[in-house]
């Protein structure tokens, strides 16, 4: 079975998120761009950042800082959110092939539905969605794999996980699974050190691992 992660692997929707996030800290008195965002930020779950975030910089976001955040992410990733290029391609092939796949990400199924539905990915997860808020750890503990592999009839050591993050490699790795790092927006590297068996900067690639 083929798990994939979501942000940043099926949708591009780093940058949105991650713009978002910025705006927030630098309006609450931390001056961040979306880079910082992004290379801080990366993978993590945002309903677990605001206490991280306070204590390091010594700011306040406000008791109401996720109903507002994820107001904004909601509304512009109804507008923006575009499906990563070449992923549909191998999703396809997966349903041709009749080989399991789901997705298993840090974000909410109401968020997820958002984004895999502005780029009509939706339909082909319905019933495949598996969320952090369903396990008691989100990555980069194995949970959320495990999970996902066991909701679906598949042992973690028949999955290959598809992830950009290395909080997300990690996870996989510690759930015993097969981990193409997809390094699109991350670092090579940084995916060898997480513990990435394969690399690959686009989907060509991973369809070349999936596919042979």
């Amino acid at each position: 079975m083929i798990i994939f992660d979501c942000d940043g692997v099926l949708v591009d929707t780093e940058a949105i998120s991650n713009r978002l996030l910025a705006e927030a800290i630098t309006e609450a008195g931390r001056p961040m761009t979306m880079e910082e965002s992004v290379r801080r930020y990366k993978g993590g779950r945002i309903k677990s950042l605001p206490p991280q975030i306070e204590a390091e910089f010594g700011i306040d976001l406000g008791p109401d800082f996720l109903d507002r955040f994820f107001a904004k992410q909601f509304a512009a990733l109804e507008r923006e959110t575009e499906a990563i290029p070449g992923v549909r391609a191998v999703i396809d092939r997966l349903v041709a092939d009749k080989r399991g796949f789901c997705v298993a990400s840090q974000a909410s199924v109401a968020k997820m539905k958002i984004s895999l539905g502005r780029s009509d990915l939706w339909p082909l997860f319905e019933g495949r969605v598996f969320s952090a808020d369903m396990v008691s750890r989100p990555k980069p503990a194995p949970d959320l794999f495990l999970h996902a592999a066991q909701s679906m009839g598949w042992p973690p050591t028949d999955c290959t996980v598809i992830e950009d993050s290395t909080t997300g490699v990690r996870g996989a790795v510690a759930a015993g699974m097969r981990v193409i790092g997809f390094s699109r927006d991350t670092a090579e590297d940084e995916l060898r050190a997480a513990g990435a068996h394969f690399v690959v900067p686009e989907m060509d690639g991973v369809a070349a691992i999936l596919f042979g």
